[in-house]
């Protein structure tokens, strides 16, 4: 069993983030009727037969200072930590970073160093181009990179209207726990020679990314619309009990492409395969040959997949 714990302080958006990944679909309603958390909400889930245990710890001030005074109790033995700092929040910046500054010495002292994902919160697309909270959040990413010395860190941007940059945190997370899981995108990097994909990923059922690859230079609005996409189609497919479903869209330039996302079974678990390719308008039977190929694929992924839960 492995412990994550989401953790920062209060209003920096970590229930929000965990409801996201948790609902999926529809989580955008109940997000904005959240309540404070108190103390600690744990909750159970299981990634490639492991089982989780994710704790959200309540950031107010009185749960802080509880936490801080029986690390033991709370903080030992964590194997991941999720820091969420609210990006636009730049008063609480120092606050936040000191607080993370006390977590961090207790488990240096305990020479306890579990992998530390950073996530700047409230990133939301109104901002992306704001220079000046931009400027504000590398300044504070060159002052943390002081931890890197004695834990592997990692710098997400992460909002509730863009799941998959909450998703991606998330999932780049939980693949630091998991040796050799690098093998799955290495795999779909090398399809994607034969085939000039424009993306490859496999997902499991929770959506968690296990690999992925995208062509060099995809704009992330592109990468955006397809994951927009895919969660469309993982709908209908559940929906309608299917176990694949092939589909054709256009990105905002009008270039179209194809895809198809599928449910694999591999030791009675359910993955979920997405593959996009250019559409070739002059030949669409060669699209739909180059997606056909990419059963070939199958046995190798099956391979690595046994790999990992092993």
């Amino acid at each position: 069993m492995k412990k994550l714990a989401f953790m920062g302080l209060d209003e920096a958006g970590k229930t929000s983030i965990i409801t996201a990944i948790t609902r999926k679909f529809g989580f955008e309603e109940e997000v904005f009727k959240l309540m404070p958390t108190r103390r600690i909400v744990r909750d159970a889930f299981k990634f490639l037969g492991v089982e989780f245990i994710r704790m959200d710890f309540g950031g107010q001030s009185q749960y802080r200072e509880e936490y801080l005074k029986n690390p033991s109790k709370y903080i030992s033995g964590t194997d991941l930590i999720y820091y969420v700092i609210d990006a636009q929040n730049f008063d609480r910046y120092v606050e936040s970073i000191d607080y993370l500054d006390e977590i961090l010495l207790y488990l240096k002292e305990e020479r306890e160093y579990p992998p530390i994902c950073i996530l700047f919160h409230k990133f939301d697309p109104q901002i992306i181009k704001d220079k000046l909270i931009n400027q504000r959040i590398l300044t504070l990413k060159q002052a943390l990179t002081r931890y890197s010395h004695d834990y592997t860190i990692f710098f997400f941007e992460t909002s509730i209207y863009d799941i998959k940059s909450i998703m991606d945190a998330f999932s780049s997370g939980l693949s630091l726990l998991f040796d050799n899981i690098q093998m799955i995108s290495q795999l779909f990097t090398e399809i994607s020679k034969n085939y000039n994909a424009i993306l490859i990923a496999l997902f499991d059922a929770k959506g968690i990314t296990i690999g992925e690859y995208y062509r060099p230079h995809l704009h992330l609005r592109e990468k955006m619309r397809i994951y927009d996409k895919y969660l469309e189609v993982q709908k209908k497919i559940i929906s309608e009990n299917r176990t694949l479903l092939e589909f054709s869209d256009k990105f905002d330039d009008g270039d179209r492409y194809s895809g198809i996302v599928e449910v694999l079974n591999f030791s009675n678990l359910d993955f979920y395969l997405l593959f996009i390719v250019e559409e070739n308008a002059k030949d669409l039977g060669k699209t739909v040959q180059i997606l056909d190929k990419i059963e070939a694929a199958k046995p190798q992924m099956e391979n690595l997949i046994l790999q990992l839960i092993q």
